[in-house]
């Protein structure tokens, strides 16, 4: 056999050889990552089955704090209702005497 021809047989050879551990790595390393992925999807699995409980206790804060804002809104309303009613009561009192101020509201008295 000539010499080109057992070059070419020993470089195959050597390609095969590198392709194979090539690929035998890329398998041991997916192999530890799919080990990794299985104790996080464990993991995560658990705190979802530990949190679910919460849902509900979360769905009673949330009522609550509605309840807490329409309580709110409705002080804000009251208040604005107050105050324009202070304003008119002011702007009437006031409005034929010529000693009080034109300006100020009813905080100012």
């Amino acid at each position: 056999m000539p010499a080109a021809g057992v070059a070419t047989l020993i470089g195959v050879f050597l390609t095969v050889v590198v392709l194979a551990v090539f690929l035998i790595s890329v398998v041991v390393i997916l192999k530890h990552v799919f080990g990794q992925l299985e104790i996080i999807l464990e993991a995560v699995s658990d705190v979802s089955v530990k949190a679910a409980p919460a849902g509900a206790v979360i769905d009673a804060i949330n009522s609550d704090l509605a309840a807490g804002h329409a309580a709110l809104d409705a002080a804000v309303v009251r208040l604005k209702e107050r105050t324009a009613a202070f304003d008119e009561q002011d702007s009437s009192t006031t409005a034929g005497s010529t000693d009080a101020p034109a300006s100020g509201g009813w905080w100012q008295r």
